[in-house]
């Protein structure tokens, strides 16, 4: 018996059989810039008194470095002035978004972290850990995990990315989070410079080393716009379980020199619990998060420092 299959139903298998073929780093999820072009209009639809769906990024800090530069090395302190639940799902980014030649990243400190390994790809919890990630890449020949015991993600669920995170049993303290230009690579032909990233413990004099990811070119720029951020993941939670923690950012620092009076501004999204007081207090942004906060802010948008600067 001839089996007869008609010429659509022929294309359509070729090219879904040419899709499978190819890596999953190939297959394009949207860009950054798309990704937030969509968040911006979903938050802009939202009613008036809504709640939006997790994650809640309570606050949203833009650091003005003041001008583009060349790039070496890049931090910034934090200190975090409460004990975590463990239960709670708390991510601190003292780089909530950055980039180098365009290409964003991001970076921070989570109470209840996951990843997968090279020798074992299925996705497991790793407790607390610290991650470093950038958007618009799904090679995974452009990660290096921290070794032994270093995980990896490569995602195109919020848009392409890729991390490197490492299991690091934090605790209340000061950290200082870092990332650094090391050596030059070729990732997919393209030459390019690995950046590591890493995490300091002023109590226990001791860095940790998160992994390192690739990036294209090798005279990388830094933008001097850079954000930080505080956010709640996960499953969705009462507002009142929203555990008080006071967190402190101060000290961006670009190529081992601190940047001289940063402009700062605060962005808070509509549908976000209003529990996150931001004050400039001493060189840095003083934030304190408590459940039974309503703060009364003078915009969305507004400058933090200084004072008086719209």
């Amino acid at each position: 018996m001839m089996i007869t299959v008609s010429p659509r139903r022929l294309q359509l298998t070729l090219v879904l059989l040419v899709l499978t073929a190819l890596p999953c780093w190939r297959l394009r999820a949207e860009t950054l810039e798309e990704n937030r072009a969509k968040m911006a209009a979903q938050n802009k639809a939202l009613p008036d008194g809504t709640i939006k769906p997790m994650p809640w990024h309570l606050v949203d800090l833009w650091w003005d470095l003041g001008t583009n530069a060349p790039f070496e090395s890049y931090s910034l302190d934090v200190d975090i002035l409460d004990d975590i639940p463990a239960d709670i799902h708390l991510y601190i980014a003292p780089i909530g978004l950055g980039k180098l030649n365009g290409a964003g990243f991001y970076g921070g400190l989570q109470t209840q972290s996951d990843g997968k390994t090279i020798a074992d790809e299925s996705d497991r919890g790793i407790g607390r850990g610290i991650i470093f990630s950038r958007w618009d890449e799904r090679d995974t020949d452009a990660i290096r995990a921290a070794a032994p015991g270093g995980y990896f993600q490569s995602s195109g669920n919020e848009g392409d990315f890729i991390s490197v995170r490492a299991p690091y049993e934090w605790t209340k303290g000061s950290y200082t989070y870092r990332l650094v230009k090391m050596d030059r690579g070729v990732v997919h032909g393209d030459v390019g410079t690995w950046v590591g990233g890493f995490v300091y413990s002023h109590e226990r004099h001791e860095n940790a080393f998160i992994g390192a990811m690739w990036f294209k070119g090798t005279d990388l720029v830094l933008d001097k716009s850079i954000a930080s951020f505080i956010e709640i993941y996960g499953g969705r939670i009462p507002i009142a379980t929203i555990p008080t923690v006071h967190i402190r950012y101060a000290n961006p620092t670009v190529n081992g020199v601190p940047v001289p009076d940063p402009v700062v501004k605060g962005h808070f999204d509509k549908g976000i619990p209003e529990v996150a007081d931001v004050q400039w207090q001493d060189g840095g942004v003083n934030i304190s998060i408590n459940a039974t906060n309503q703060i009364a802010r003078p915009a969305r948008r507004y400058t933090i420092h200084p004072a008086g600067n719209k």
